[in-house]
């Protein structure tokens, strides 16, 4: 799945009070505009209850992203003396370029919430006293230049694009009517549009020297090397969704467990033949990704001796990531090796993906000339197998989790929050389960040892090219045109403070999903349902 990231708030800015511009007077007046209207978006995302509510405004926010880049963008090419370029335009002259001149009167300042920096992330501990590394406002870092506004506005589209792709694969994948194959694969395509986009904007933030000079401040939000764990971080999650749009095993693990459901009324899941191997490759791509995340979050901040750095909750997830695509790897060569008539070998490679997801071998389960195999046992045995078992999935969720919770009573996760360990770990079981009574019914074939199989993983392959740095978007002509004219001093934009600007956490609804393995808009009926 996704990671769910958290989107910062910002203080208010009026541009008018920093720059001046003598060729197109009504910039500064049009690019707070457009900020303004940035804010207060980001402002009723953030007090909206989390769930179906916060994730039908992020559209909204994106629109206000999508609108006030631009203007940030030609203030920053104003101020650099470089002309602003439109290759969309008909016009020539346009094409080649448009000069904005700009007089900066004061340095820019602006201030925003960091949600990724953990609190050792923003100060230096001395055995004295504490100070902050950057400077601080009401929780918010203050930074100075067009470059900071630029960065941190980047870093909250990069969010946004991650939350609306991680809404798109949850909602395909978790709704109350078993969606279609179309319907997946068109959600699944939306979702991986916007992570590569996401991976764009991070690789821009990564590698753009200006933006580095920009995150200086010790904020590990904006740190290069964040941000490049960041666009690795997206094409993990991208490359396991290539894999997600034709697994019809997870598909249907989960409509098994759907009560909304009533397909198995009429015919049974059909589980086609999958390209294993490939499928396979594209997993330990996805692990390389993911690790490599890992790492660079995890290092940054101990690299510079600030001691602290990137949320743990990050860090975590990402290397959860990582073992959740080994273990899917480990599967699909055992679906291979199954398809190909050797069921003890896939039995094995099932067992092998439990080692990187931490589940203790099935209890219970008996294969011919294995030592991994026990009897099976019933009565109080059975009851306390089960019991462990429950207490084990409680442990995984929230080890992967990081110990996030929901704000509802249920106190379980989104789906998704697990990096897909949770539901990684059901179809293996159900796998396993189906596997092992055939061996031990009709093949009895015998089961090699796994512990090999998962230290032998074939080297991973990519299905998305690495993006490209994301390309700014430019004002058109008619943008440019229209800001020549002096500015509308009717307009009364008020961008100071407000008596509803506080940023305190507001109470928050139960969500509409359910825990990993959950279905929203559950009836009476289907709660009562049984099969």
């Amino acid at each position: 799945m996704v990671f769910a990231f958290t989107l910062p708030t910002t203080s208010p800015l009026s541009f008018q009070s920093f720059i001046t511009s003598s060729t197109h007077p009504s910039l500064p007046q049009s690019a707070s505009t457009a900020r303004h209207a940035l804010r207060l978006a980001l402002k009723a995302h953030k007090r909206l209850p989390r769930g179906a509510r916060q994730d039908a405004h992020l559209p909204t926010v994106l629109s206000t992203l999508t609108e006030y880049l631009p203007y940030l963008f030609a203030i920053s090419h104003g101020l650099s003396g470089k002309p602003i370029q439109n290759e969309s335009s008909t016009n020539a002259a346009s094409r080649s370029g448009e000069e904005v001149e700009i007089t900066l009167r004061a340095e820019i300042e602006s201030a925003w919430r960091p949600t990724l920096s953990s609190a050792g992330g923003l100060l230096n501990t001395t055995s004295d006293s504490k100070k902050w590394a950057a400077p601080m406002r009401n929780g918010r870092v203050l930074g100075r230049g067009i470059d900071f506004e630029i960065a941190f506005t980047l870093t909250t589209m990069g969010y946004v694009l991650s939350r609306l792709a991680k809404t798109g694969v949850v909602d395909a994948m978790y709704a109350s009517v078993t969606p279609t194959a179309e319907q997946r694969t068109a959600a699944v395509q939306s979702a991986t549009r916007n992570l590569l986009q996401a991976s764009a904007v991070h690789l821009l933030l990564a590698s753009s020297p200006a933006f580095t000079v920009a995150t200086g401040l010790a904020v590990p939000d904006l740190d290069p090397a964040a941000q490049s764990a960041l666009s690795s971080l997206a094409l993990a999650e991208a490359t396991l969704l290539a894999v997600l749009k034709d697994d019809a095993y997870v598909v249907a693990c989960i409509q098994a467990r759907n009560p909304n459901d009533r397909d198995w009324m009429v015919r049974a899941p059909e589980i086609p033949k999958v390209r294993a191997l490939l499928f396979a490759r594209l997993c330990v791509r996805a692990a390389e990704y993911a690790e490599q995340a890992a790492a660079g979050l995890g290092a940054v901040g101990s690299v510079s001796g600030r001691g602290g750095g990137v949320d743990d909750d990050l860090v975590r997830y990402a290397g959860v990531l990582g073992r959740v695509s080994r273990a899917r790897a480990c599967r699909f060569f055992g679906v291979d090796a199954e398809l190909a008539g050797k069921i003890g070998e896939g039995i094995a490679w099932l067992r092998a993906a439990r080692t990187p997801l931490g589940l203790r071998a099935a209890a219970g389960s008996s294969a011919a000339g294995t030592e991994e195999s026990a009897p099976s046992k019933g009565g109080l045995s059975r009851l306390k197998r089960e019991w462990t078992e429950r207490r084990e999935e409680r442990r995984i969720s929230k080890d992967a989790g990081g110990g996030r919770e929901r704000s509802d009573k249920s106190g379980a996760l989104d789906p998704g929050d697990d990096a897909g360990r949770d539901e990684e770990g059901r179809v293996i079981a159900m796998l396993e389960s189906k596997w092992v009574h055939m061996n031990d019914t009709i093949n009895t074939q015998l089961i090699p040892a796994s512990a090999p199989l998962l230290s032998n993983l074939p080297s991973g392959r990519d299905i998305h090219s690495p993006p490209a740095p994301y390309k700014p978007p430019a004002l058109d002509e008619d943008q440019l045109i229209r800001m020549r004219a002096p500015p509308d001093e009717n307009v009364d934009l008020h961008f100071g403070s407000d008596p509803d600007d506080s940023d305190e956490d507001v109470s928050v609804l139960p969500q509409s999903h359910g825990p990993p393995g959950g279905f929203p808009d559950r009836s009476e009926t289907a709660s009562t349902a049984y099969y």
